[in-house]
């Protein structure tokens, strides 16, 4: 938990900043020059988007909550525990929770020198923007920390080699502390921020904005929620796109994407300096077909059915029952039902054979076979990989219009005025191809079209434990009934009602010392 400044991993991550962003001769950059100047702060914030994109780098934490929900089936491999919420190894020594929280405190200890160091000099509308971009990074990692833990330690003081080994209070934050502070950030942000970055990929107003939004509803504040929402609504900036186009290229930034994580093969669009290194979003949610097909071969994986796939988190049939199948267009668009056999050769199949072109059928030999399983293909890329390459630069959408309009349309809803938000709850509703919702809209509603739209893009679990329902649902519609071991959470999680949060990590409680904060409730 105790931050040094780490001015040597500084400059090694802003020496490999993507050439998206600004880059800098080597040889000028110095402690003094990073802190000390304006030009030296914008590479500092350049270095927190590197060190966002490398948290991707741990499938395990960055997968881990979308197995965790109504939607999922979720299906082996490092972390698939917290899908099934298994009590032995959801514990206080979970790697898991332990990279979650170092990780997103190394980006908190970063901004806050950054914004230290900027509070000091000269204020122009740049180095205003690049102490919004710092302070829109540490509201985003505090909230995350907040959603996922419930206690956080707040801390916005920088790390100097004056204070570094003084003795530090440690405690838990209020949660009105913890909103204080994420709206104090996220004001700055909203005025001093353009709707827009001249550099894509970078925080921006509407993403503060939609931020503010989505936090004001954790305390209920309905009417900033609406007010942001509204804000987005009418800028002129945003639009929702046609529903094919929303995922569908290796570039994503268009009308509908709020911010873009920005992947590439260029040096510092990728996780190494060396032989790039994406991420494996595109092959973590369409089943492992290619085990059908040939196994590892190159051969084996094609475009058509999604490339080299792990097959770690499948759409449970619970998601797909809320679609209208006849109409909900976003039924094909983001999902992949079958696969074909690609190959020139017919090919044993249980008791069947799968001629050339012919799809594999769901059961085998009687059983559904994971190895066929729908799958998500909101990440499938094929512009960037080849078919066989396991991983991928596609850029991932971290927000969009989509979820700004329905959050709008929850806060009317709590607000009592059905009117506005059937008017945003329409939006993407009607998007999809379904008629004009008329009727008197619910809260079920809500959630039902939360998880239409937005499955799989990492706030579901979030999104049911701030409406305090995450273990009824997941008792009633976790996984696959006809694959039992994928429903195990559907017993584990009310056994064990304390994984609604996750354990401090061991070490730090170790390092703040449990009598000044304790371990969450619930865990050993």
């Amino acid at each position: 938990m105790k931050q040094n400044i780490y001015f040597l991993l500084l400059i090694t991550v802003i020496a490999s900043c993507s050439d998206l962003l600004e880059e800098e001769n080597r040889t000028k950059y110095s402690a003094d020059y990073i802190y000390s100047t304006e030009g030296g702060l914008k590479l500092a914030v350049n270095a927190l988007y590197n060190l966002q994109r490398n948290y991707a780098d741990d499938d395990a934490t960055i997968f881990a909550l979308d197995r965790a929900t109504d939607l999922a089936v979720t299906n082996g491999g490092t972390g698939n525990y917290f899908g099934t919420y298994d009590p032995v190894y959801i514990k206080p020594s979970s790697n898991q929770a332990g990279f979650m929280w170092r990780t997103m405190y190394l980006i908190i200890g970063k901004s806050n020198e950054i914004i230290n160091a900027g509070e000091k000099l000269p204020q122009t509308d740049a180095l205003k923007a690049t102490i919004a971009e710092a302070k829109s990074f540490r509201a985003q990692s505090y909230f995350l920390l907040y959603r996922t833990f419930d206690r956080i330690w707040l801390n916005t003081e920088p790390t100097t080699w004056e204070n570094v080994d003084n003795p530090k209070t440690y405690r838990t934050a209020t949660t009105a502390e913890v909103f204080e502070l994420l709206y104090q950030d996220l004001d700055y942000a909203i005025e001093n921020l353009p709707w827009q970055s001249a550099d894509a990929g970078r925080f921006n107003q509407a993403v503060a904005r939609h931020m503010k939004a989505k936090a004001a509803l954790w305390i209920k504040d309905w009417d900033e929620a609406l007010e942001q929402v509204d804000k987005i609504d009418k800028s002129g900036y945003y639009e929702l796109i046609d529903l094919d186009a929303i995922f569908n290229s290796a570039d994503l930034n268009h009308k509908e994407a709020l911010m873009v994580q920005q992947w590439s093969k260029n040096p510092g669009g990728n996780l190494s300096e060396g032989t790039p290194k994406g991420h494996h979003f595109a092959a973590f949610y369409i089943a492992s077909y290619r085990q059908e097909i040939g196994g590892t071969s190159e051969y084996a994986c094609t475009y058509e059915n999604g490339g080299y796939t792990y097959g770690r988190c499948f759409p449970s049939p619970y998601l797909f029952s809320l679609y209208d199948q006849t109409k909900d267009k976003r039924y094909n668009s983001y999902y992949i039902h079958r696969y074909k056999n690609t190959t020139d050769k017919a090919l044993p199949y249980g008791s069947v054979t799968v001629q050339p072109g012919d799809y594999f059928p769901l059961y085998k030999n009687g059983s559904k076979n994971r190895l066929v399983y729908p799958g998500c293909i909101k990440f499938a890329d094929s512009w960037t990989r080849e078919p066989y390459e396991t991983r991928s630069y596609k850029d991932i959408i971290l927000y969009r219009l989509a979820e700004t309009y329905i959050i709008g349309a929850e806060a009317a809803l709590m607000k009592g005025n059905q009117s506005l938000a059937k008017e945003y709850f329409n939006k993407t509703w009607e998007r999809a191809g379904n008629d004009t919702f008329t009727g008197t809209l619910t809260i079920k509603d809500i959630i039902d079209e939360q998880a239409r739209e937005l499955s799989f893009e990492g706030d579901r679990w979030y999104f049911l434990k701030r409406l305090g329902i995450l273990i009824t649902q997941v008792t009633n519609y976790a996984g696959d009934p006809e694959l039992s071991s994928t429903t195990l959470g559907r017993t584990n999680l009310p056994a064990n009602p304390h994984f609604i949060r996750w354990p401090i990590p061991e070490s730090e409680i170790i390092n703040m010392g449990a009598e000044n904060f304790p371990q969450n409730p619930g865990y050993n």
